[in-house]
């Protein structure tokens, strides 16, 4: 394989790499159904990962593939990684929420 090759196949590694959500990670929602929301990250399922949505304080599932559509369309961002403290505090409203929500 060539340099030109191998610069190639490095690109294409980089545009597929797909996003994946992180403890503590927080998103920003720029346009769509949930427009002007802060997404905290918490836990995955077999199909969606699971945020706490700020200023709501609501639960949200959002699909994978629909999670990856977002990021990769610039519908949502990642805006930061949270201090423990008040991600534990987010964390805590999510399993609450999990608990009295159903």
């Amino acid at each position: 394989m060539n340099f030109n090759g191998k610069l190639e196949f490095i690109t294409n590694l980089i545009k597929n790499k797909k996003t994946v959500p992180k403890s503590k990670e927080v998103y920003a929602v720029g346009t769509g159904t949930y427009v002007g929301e802060m997404l905290v990250y918490c836990k995955k399922d077999k199909e969606n990962y699971c945020f706490l949505s700020i200023p709501k304080n609501i639960n949200r599932k959002i699909p994978i593939d629909k999670f990856d559509f977002g990021i990769e369309h610039k519908i949502m961002e990642f805006v930061r990684k949270l201090p423990s403290n008040v991600y534990n505090i987010c964390y805590k409203q999510f399993e609450y929420n999990e608990k009295h929500t159903k």
